[in-house]
């Protein structure tokens, strides 16, 4: 449920109000949205990626981050993981690029991701690609930006993954690692 603010609330305020919380909390230029905890299956598909990510990317100057908190103009969100550019200085708390986002869609998230993120973020210029890994089987959605801007969207149910723009190729299977569907 988002939080009902009794005055008008800049991005730089929420900033401050949040770095104070003991939770995270999302900002969409009007509201303050609390964030929740995932399952079992979503922190394995995070911590897989992550692993895999940090594996794939060697000696580059990239780093593989999760739950960092990403700021495009007035709105704040925080993604499950993000591949951005290094150097960065360590005490860093919001970034404000990025070249690869993924979320791992939950019932509660999933149109959010889809539709409200997906629109944020493709207002970072640095953006590449954002993907969305399914939770309850084996999937996910690359979203490409193609040169002059336009999103081209591809399914993926097995085989790899490949993130534009990183030069990385991540095999999905291993992002679902230890994680049993039915049905």
């Amino acid at each position: 449920m988002d939080t009902v603010l009794t005055d008008t609330w800049t991005t730089d305020r929420f900033l401050v109000w949040e770095d104070k919380q003991e939770g995270k909390h999302e900002f969409n230029g009007r509201d303050v949205i609390p964030m929740t905890g995932g399952s079992i299956a979503h922190q394995d598909i995070v911590f897989n990626l992550r692993t895999a990510l940090v594996a794939m990317i060697g000696g580059r100057p990239l780093k593989a981050l999760h739950e960092m908190r990403i700021r495009m103009g007035a709105v704040i969100r925080y993604a499950d993981v993000v591949v951005c550019a290094t150097p960065l200085d360590q005490a860093t708390r919001t970034l404000t690029d990025a070249l690869a986002i993924f979320e791992v869609l939950s019932e509660d998230t999933a149109t959010t991701d889809r539709v409200d993120k997906l629109i944020d973020y493709a207002a970072l210029p640095s953006l590449r690609c954002y993907v969305l890994l399914e939770q309850t089987v084996v999937g996910a959605t690359v979203f490409q930006r193609e040169p002059g801007g336009a999103w081209i969207a591809t399914a993926h149910t097995a085989g790899t993954l490949t993130l534009p723009g990183v030069d990385i190729i991540l095999p999905l299977p291993d992002l679902y690692r230890g994680l049993t569907f039915t049905g």
